[in-house]
């Protein structure tokens, strides 16, 4: 159990990073202002699927081992 928990704050602080890094390089990019939303949108979404299917689906996999 404090395997998944390391892990999940490993994801959680990689994803936030890569969100970050996102957020800062996108408006150095000369992309139209729509172009630039939807791709904030993707980026929102990606690290979404990956924090679920990376962290909370295996945490909750785990958690009636646990009890």
């Amino acid at each position: 159990m404090m395997n998944a928990i390391i892990e999940l704050i490993i994801v959680l602080l990689i994803c936030g990073f890569i969100y970050w890094v996102v957020l800062k390089l996108l408006p150095l990019a000369p992309i139209a202002e729509p172009f630039m939303t939807w791709i904030n949108v993707l980026i929102i979404i990606l690290i979404g699927a990956i924090v679920l299917f990376y962290a909370i689906i295996p945490l909750l996999r785990m958690l009636p081992r646990a009890l």
